[in-house]
């Protein structure tokens, strides 16, 4: 080879490479802004030129206030907090996981000893009850879609069950349950993140642990009452010698039909193409301890995704790993109802 093919395939192969216009390249990770205490955030989500986080997302042994953060997406800087002042007096304890906003641009935050929160994010703090779910000894409400018609869909982690709410609000309605969205017997971390695909036609979530360690994604038509033979397995996280517990957590879409997946047992976030094949695989770089991630939101502004440090799966609990991070892609978001 020449020196001038030499240096023509160094620039092609350059050329090749994703690199985002602040120049960081693909997969550069850093901390984006601390989570204040109770920690164990858990929901994110971006609107405008601020980022929501939501927390804790555990049981406790004694009932802290949960909070939705508010942060200045430019830098990090906490702009506000807006504590959850709506609690259910009789469970004795208190918590908020996911969250997302509404066709309205008001904020959904389940509250899992409530149902689903709706806050208005003004001065007074204003928030109501806008779903309810029937009563259960065992159940984990956890995450939470619209569809474009105003349809929220509420996933029960420990129920293996997802919940229909009508536009508008009120008593949620068993939407689709099956074995295959329960979690392993000991560990009952089943159906999990949820999200519907930039089509409006199928409705895609994660199983955490399944009955042999693996992980799943899913997906179900969008219809009234979908059946479990219309159940389709998207992905398998497989358990393995290297990865014995890979745990597929929150999901997001990007504009492209890509799927990205914060897989909180390994640390790791995947890019699953629109077949279902694993497109790429990001780890913690150097001095970025990614530690159980939970959530995921695109800030395409900046050509990156933001995720919760929930840190919750560690024998010591280090409240300075409840955090927020970033991975820098190159590609946007799709857009939420």
């Amino acid at each position: 080879m020449t020196p001038y093919t030499r240096r023509s395939a160094v620039v092609l192969l350059l050329a090749a490479m994703p690199v985002l216009a602040d120049h960081r390249p693909v997969g550069d990770s850093q901390i984006f802004a601390p989570v204040p205490a109770p920690g164990y955030p858990e929901g994110i989500a971006v609107r405008g030129n601020k980022v929501y986080v939501s927390g804790p997302a555990a049981f406790l042994p004694v009932a802290p206030v949960p909070y939705v953060f508010e942060y200045d997406l430019a830098n990090g800087a906490l702009t506000n907090q807006f504590p959850i002042t709506i609690s259910n007096p009789y469970a004795g304890m208190r918590g908020a996981s996911c969250l997302a906003f509404g066709p309205d641009n008001k904020l959904y935050v389940i509250e899992p000893f409530v149902g689903v929160i709706r806050m208005d994010l003004d001065a007074a703090n204003t928030q109501t009850v806008y779903a309810t779910f029937p009563p259960s000894a065992f159940s984990l409400l956890n995450d939470l879609a619209f569809d474009e018609n105003g349809n929220l869909y509420v996933t029960d982690t420990f129920g293996g069950m997802i919940y229909k709410v009508p536009a508008g609000g009120g008593a949620a309605q068993l939407w689709f349950q099956d074995p295959r969205l329960l979690g392993h017997p000991d560990m009952p971390f089943g159906v999990n993140g949820i999200r519907v695909d930039k089509k409006g036609k199928r409705i895609y979530f994660s199983v955490t642990i399944r009955p042999d360690y693996s992980g799943a994604i899913y997906s179900l038509p969008l219809v009234n009452s979908p059946t479990a033979a219309q159940l389709q397995e998207f992905h398998v996280f497989p358990s393995t010698a290297a990865n014995p517990l890979p745990g597929p957590d929150g999901i997001a879409f990007a504009k492209n039909g890509r799927l990205y997946v914060s897989l909180a047992g390994s640390s790791q976030i995947s890019v699953l193409n629109q077949s279902g094949a694993e497109f790429r695989l990001f780890t913690a770089p150097a001095g970025v301890p990614w530690t159980n991630p939970a959530n995921i939101a695109f800030d395409d502004d900046r050509d990156r995704i933001l995720v919760t440090n929930h840190a919750s799966l560690l024998p010591v609990i280090d409240p300075a790993l409840f955090f927020v991070f970033d991975v820098a892609v190159s590609e946007k978001g799709e857009a939420l109802p």
